[in-house]
């Protein structure tokens, strides 16, 4: 990968992060102005609060932001490395720091500052990693097991919601759900750009791989946007943000080294060298800085009626 396809990634996951950042604020602040998400029974609830939502001119414009946002990472993760395109997707907390301070005049606290600079080394040395030629390969066993993994996932959060009827924080439990399909999606979503390329020979018929990938892109980000949405109902930013981010993270850098075998570090010259952990130096550096940056940022009185 040369220094300028390096720029042009960064630059992508800039333009997401800037448009992903804001539809995270303004969908938090549409569902207040819905009314909620009102979900006791699962069958008989969740199309009503879905139209609720879709209905609420403040979340629909955050909806197609978010959407925009999707084909914006998607068109990036065409081109480069999952390892290299999903870590960068927090570039939207930077965004979500700046739109905090525009729209709710808060200010950084030199933690905070602190936090920022190490999430802005680690998304340059992310960016900046040196990588070799992409070979569009994939481990299709392992691709099709992430199928009864999915069902699991949803049979569980289901279970928790409405099932087990427990006291458990869903403010930590919704964002590891939401996390994990986010993570689990991002494999087919590249699998299925994989299979519309055409570019490489699967044990998997082509329609099959494209269909398979189709139907379970659909299945976990669904999931992981119901997920989402009630967490951030029930939790604040600050909670919901870095929980899911870095799980989704992490799912998918690691995912990427067993289902698409891409190189996470790297040889130059035959040696090791400062530069052949960039990956990994990068993810570090933005899974602390995730975690330092956990604060309110969305109070429920300033989320309802915004200065």
């Amino acid at each position: 990968m040369t220094l300028d396809s390096n720029i042009g990634v960064l630059i992508f996951m800039l333009i997401y992060g800037i448009i992903s950042g804001g539809s995270a604020i303004i969908m938090k602040i549409g569902i207040f102005r819905s009314g909620g998400i009102k979900l006791n029974d699962f069958f008989r609830d969740v199309l009503p609060a879905a139209w609720n939502l879709l209905t609420t001119p403040m979340w629909f414009v955050g909806g197609i932001a978010a959407l925009t946002g999707f084909i914006i990472y998607t068109i990036a993760l065409n081109t480069y490395d999952v390892s290299i395109v999903k870590p960068l997707v927090n570039t939207n907390l930077l965004f979500t720091f700046i739109f905090a301070a525009v729209v709710f005049k808060e200010r950084l606290s030199i933690i905070e500052w602190i936090g920022v600079g190490i999430l802005i080394i680690g998304i340059l040395l992310i960016a900046l990693a040196p990588s070799i030629e992409s070979t569009d390969v994939l481990n299709e066993s392992l691709l099709l097991f992430f199928f009864p993994l999915t069902i699991g996932l949803i049979v569980l959060m289901i279970s928790v919601l409405f099932i087990m009827k427990t006291n458990a924080p869903t403010e930590f439990i919704l964002p590891i759900f939401a996390g994990a399909f986010f993570g689990i999606g991002t494999f087919f979503t590249k699998s299925l750009l994989i299979g519309l390329n055409g570019e490489i020979q699967t044990a998997i018929p082509k329609e099959g791989l494209i269909l398979y990938s189709f139907c379970m892109l659909i299945i976990t980000y669904g999931f992981a946007t119901i997920a989402q949405q009630l967490a951030f109902e029930r939790g604040r930013l600050s909670i919901v943000s870095p929980i899911t981010n870095a799980l989704s993270v992490t799912i998918a850098f690691i995912g990427a080294y067993f289902v698409f075998y891409e190189e996470l570090v790297y040889t130059t010259a035959g040696a090791l060298t400062f530069q052949s952990f960039n990956k990994i130096f990068g993810l570090i550096g933005i899974l602390s800085a995730l975690f330092i940056l956990r604060r309110e940022i969305d109070p429920v009185e300033k989320l309802s009626h915004p200065d």
